[in-house]
């Protein structure tokens, strides 16, 4: 888990590809930031073989306990999309209200996110969780998607 105290990206990196753990970090405190949110949120985008956000950014409203039908049918769904387009990785954040810090929850969906991502043949980069104080990495990155 990483956290971020370094003053926001400038909005000019917005189209700048991501090559690294670093770079996708950047990126999602640059689209969430001002932190402050009112309902737990997944969401998704895909970066493409040249490192590139595609210009699409998802979000599905999530219940706050891991869920594994909704994981698998959203890893299933992506899976399909990314078998269209073979060099698409996938980036996820979990966006959810409180000032805590990391619960057993956030951990939840990382680990059944990653796992049905795994099982559904995509790359994930690594998944982050936003909360009204901060930006943190859950997981680390996969040889394929670092």
């Amino acid at each position: 888990m990483t956290h971020d105290k370094s003053p926001r990206p400038d909005a000019g990196t917005a189209h700048d590809p991501i090559h690294s753990a670093v770079d996708l970090h950047r990126r999602w405190r640059l689209l969430m930031e001002p932190l402050g949110f009112s309902e737990i949120l997944l969401w998704f985008t895909f970066v493409d073989a040249d490192h590139l956000q595609t210009p699409a950014l998802n979000q599905l409203p999530i219940p706050a306990r891991p869920d594994p039908s909704i994981s698998d049918l959203l890893m299933c769904r992506l899976g399909e999309a990314v078998a269209q387009l073979p060099d698409l990785s996938v980036a996820l954040l979990l966006t959810r209200p409180g000032n805590d810090g990391v619960t057993d929850d956030d951990m939840g969906w990382a680990r059944i996110l990653t796992a049905d991502a795994a099982r559904h043949g995509l790359i994930l980069h690594p998944i982050h969780r936003a909360n009204d104080v901060e930006l943190i990495a859950l997981t680390v990155p996969t040889d394929a998607a670092a």
